[in-house]
């Protein structure tokens, strides 16, 4: 490990550290990062629904979520790979669940991570398919600073959920996603 690697984690773990003794105190409601994505997908809103509904397979089309437990019909259980590839987990609710149309999330108090959002399901104009839209605001440990310490990681907070609905349009048109080592398919 280098002497720049070190000094980055080692500020990575104090701002983390930091942050977690500011939350103790006040934690802000999702004061983090907010973003919102869309993408059109030529398949029915229907099917496009049932795939992102059934959580466990969002790992399968996102590089940093390691895993999506269903702990009921309306929580689950969330894991990600953090900068250094320690794994960060919080827990989340479904706050709305509109048939073919749209879910929201939150995550539960007192989560690793603040998180809520939706993904909508809607006609896209001139009947060509389905628009997904995805809205998106979360705080991670370490707030700003936190986020700002991961994007040096790896990729800015949007491009992961860009790259997420890219390869979702991939799978759900095609039924495969192309890596760059292999070629994964998918049956529905």
């Amino acid at each position: 490990m280098t002497r720049t690697t070190k000094t980055i984690l080692a500020i990575g773990g104090a701002t983390a550290a930091v942050g977690g003794v500011v939350y103790a105190f006040k934690r802000p409601r999702y004061s983090g990062i907010k973003l919102k994505k869309s993408i059109i997908i030529n398949r029915p809103a229907g099917d496009l629904y049932a795939f992102w509904r059934n959580f466990e397979n969002l790992p399968r089309i996102s590089d940093i979520l390691e895993s999506v437990q269903v702990l009921d019909d309306t929580r689950s259980r969330w894991t990600v790979s953090a900068p250094g590839e320690i794994p960060l987990q919080w827990d989340a609710e479904i706050t709305k669940d509109l048939q073919d149309e749209m879910i929201g999330w939150r995550s539960i108090e007192d989560s690793a991570v603040e998180t809520a959002g939706y993904v909508r399901f809607e006609q896209a104009p001139g009947r060509r398919g389905t628009l997904v839209r995805v809205a998106l605001e979360y705080d991670l440990p370490g707030g700003k600073a936190g986020a700002a310490l991961a994007s040096l990681f790896g990729k800015r907070p949007g491009a992961h959920v860009e790259d997420m609905l890219r390869r979702f349009k991939q799978v759900m048109e095609t039924g495969e996603f192309a890596v760059a080592d292999k070629e994964e398919r998918f049956s529905f």
